[in-house]
């Protein structure tokens, strides 16, 4: 069979695109696992609400942010004005967690995580499920680096979540 250019072309774009749907796959069910542990301990626990990347906050420095999963205490919540409540919130959350995606580029994701400790986050997880480590920020402190955790354990306003890495390392085979 002879291979023309453009049926080379075709297969290449195809192979692309099918690796890349399955990378995305994985990326998907990775964030929706993170987001389904803390949505799970925050309405447990009952002291605020967990949110996914849909929500949007607008930082005291402008910038507008939307990270992997977070959490956010209910007073801050009520207290929004109610036409803020469908927009961008004009607050930073107390907790984000970034999830790097197979294209991400770690220096840019330190620098958002840097960036939203800098405007009010208390803690911030940054997960690489590449590397297998977990960059744990914290405001006035560098951050700390945990590799291949089993589990990461929340403090100060997420106090007692845990987040279960064995469903994000293997976003297919969920923990029993």
């Amino acid at each position: 069979m002879r291979r023309t250019l453009r049926s080379v072309v075709r297969i290449d774009r195809r192979r692309r695109a099918h690796r890349y749907a399955s990378e995305l796959f994985h990326y998907g069910q990775r964030n929706q696992r993170i987001g389904v542990q803390l949505l799970q301990w925050a309405d447990v626990d009952g002291r605020g609400i967990a949110c996914d990347s849909s929500t949007g906050f607008r930082l005291a420095n402008g910038a507008r942010r939307s990270p992997d999963a977070s959490w956010v205490v209910n007073e801050r919540v009520d207290e929004l004005p109610p036409e803020n409540q469908e927009r961008f919130w004009q607050l930073c959350p107390e907790f984000v967690m970034e999830l790097r995606s197979h294209s991400d580029r770690l220096k840019i994701l330190r620098e958002k995580m840097a960036e939203w400790i800098g405007n009010g986050a208390q803690l911030g997880w940054l997960i690489d499920p590449e590397n297998r480590t977990v960059e744990v920020y914290r405001p006035a402190k560098e951050p700390e680096v945990l590799a291949n955790p089993t589990e990461v354990k929340g403090e100060g306003p997420v106090e007692g979540f845990v987040l279960h890495m064995e469903a994000v390392w293997n976003p297919r085979r969920p923990r029993t």
